[in-house]
């Protein structure tokens, strides 16, 4: 059972998850460039601190999102919750390393764009799990806690999610048909989804 607090605690953190997943891609495209695979000097920073918000916004989500849709008593959704968990701990924690690297008073060994390479080495891995975790959540939903019409975006999202990273996996689709399927899931139904959670929370305020 979820408190007050905790809900009053989760809406807010459930925004800045869906904004900063909007910001930090809005910055890639518009600021940095599509193109530019490495770290940008300029927006890097920028881009880091937004990613370190938005990672701390998601492991709150997550984590009480366990409390607002029961997972003592929903094991699978209980186990996925855990391990979409850790993937968002280390997502905030290896977000400034690019930055830090760039900066750093220390003698590195490697260079800016290669920490942010590194970072990113589980990204298809937590991206398959941020797709099961949004499906999951929609079958704990039993309540109906979040609005239908973040049920019919999360459905979207966790779908799209999945079939985006596997045609990645396998190279089954060709990069100009990935990049319009990642983004409709990831971008723009996703971050919907998740403020349908918030909602979810401000139902327990």
């Amino acid at each position: 059972m979820i408190t007050s607090a905790e809900a009053r605690l989760g809406r807010p953190m459930a925004l800045v998850a869906a904004i900063g997943t909007v910001a930090t891609f809005a910055i890639w495209v518009g600021l940095i460039g599509v193109g530019n695979s490495g770290y940008d000097e300029t927006w890097g920073p920028l881009n880091d601190c937004i990613s370190l918000l938005q990672g701390f916004g998601f492991a709150f989500t997550i984590a009480l999102s366990m409390k607002l849709f029961g997972a003592d008593d929903k094991p699978y959704f209980r186990v996925i919750s855990q391990i979409a968990l850790v993937g968002a701990a280390i997502s905030t924690l290896n977000s400034l390393s690019p930055t830090a690297s760039a900066n750093s008073v220390f003698e590195t060994t490697l260079n800016p764009s290669q920490v942010l390479a590194v970072t990113n080495v589980n990204q298809i891995g937590f991206f398959v799990v941020v797709g099961i975790w949004t499906l999951t959540v929609l079958r704990a939903n039993g309540d109906g806690l979040v609005p239908s019409w973040g049920v019919w975006a999360g459905r979207g999202a966790g779908w799209l999610i999945l079939v985006s990273q596997a045609a990645s996996l396998f190279g089954l689709f060709p990069a100009n048909l990935f990049a319009p399927l990642f983004i409709l899931g990831g971008v723009i139904l996703w971050p919907i989804f998740v403020i349908g959670i918030s909602r979810a929370f401000g139902a327990k305020v």
